[in-house]
């Protein structure tokens, strides 16, 4: 028998709490992971890296300053980043903003 199909909103953001962001991991399977999260004007995400491979981010609403290494571009809806592995990175909000990352 097949699994049964995962469906949802990301736009209703209808989402549970994940610490003092906010976070849904919509896959994860052994090396993938999907994450949809949102931010309030003012969050940041710290700097850290990952070294299992390349970080796709894209933005899907508000306006985020992403930093890679000491260059930073502001973000915004329809925008993207990619990091390549092992790369420090972090964000922050400009205002309230919802993004996917996939890594």
């Amino acid at each position: 028998m097949s699994q049964s199909m995962n469906t949802g909103s990301l736009l209703a953001g209808h989402h549970a709490p994940v610490g003092e962001q906010k976070g849904l991991v919509l896959l994860a399977q052994k090396t993938q992971k999907v994450i949809f999260k949102t931010f309030t004007a003012g969050e940041v995400m710290p700097t850290h890296h990952h070294e299992a491979g390349d970080v796709f981010v894209v933005v899907l609403s508000g306006r985020l300053n992403i930093t890679q290494e000491d260059a930073t571009v502001e973000t915004q809806a329809g925008d993207y980043v990619i990091f390549p592995a092992g790369a420090r990175h972090s964000l922050a909000c400009l205002e309230p903003a919802r993004i996917l990352i996939y890594r």
